[in-house]
């Protein structure tokens, strides 16, 4: 079974990526970085050289993410792997997966909010998607038959 097959979190990829900073505990180096997949487990940092990530695997990082709205989430995490080529989507993705390890209540809460309400958009979308594909499949059809319409007058 793949590991994505036994991924418990909802998994969020992003069309408009989130800024990070993520830095060692207490140091003043701060790295920015982005994200554009997230989950209440974790994210993936693209990052072109992941094997220059400058953090052990034990470290305990600090990560400031910073949501559309503003809003700035603190909380910690480790490195959980680093991904040197992985396809997905048709691309080549490099970088950094990062497990949260520790956050407050209220910034998980709001962590779970952005995601849900992020993935409750994609699935109106997608279904709005279907809908409007639908439609046109429609008005094609009856535009391939002339006289079905004469007929019904």
């Amino acid at each position: 079974m793949d590991s994505k097959e036994n991924r418990k979190k909802l998994r969020l990829r992003l069309s408009q990526p989130l800024d990070v900073k993520v830095a060692s505990i207490g140091s003043q180096l701060i790295y920015e970085l982005v994200t554009e997949d997230i989950s209440m487990a974790g994210f993936f940092l693209a990052f072109s050289s992941p094997s220059r990530f400058p953090f052990l695997s034990s470290s305990i990082l600090e990560v400031w993410l910073k949501l559309p709205d503003g809003q700035e989430l603190f909380f910690n995490g480790m490195m959980a792997r680093i991904v040197h080529n992985v396809e997905t989507d048709d691309q080549l993705r490099k970088g950094i997966a990062i497990r949260i390890v520790q956050i407050e209540p209220e910034i998980k809460q709001a962590l779970q909010y952005f995601i849900e309400h992020h993935a409750q958009k994609r699935k109106l979308e997608a279904a709005e998607q279907v809908t409007a594909s639908r439609s046109e499949e429609a008005v094609t059809a009856s535009d391939d038959q002339p006289g079905a319409l004469e007929g019904a007058a």
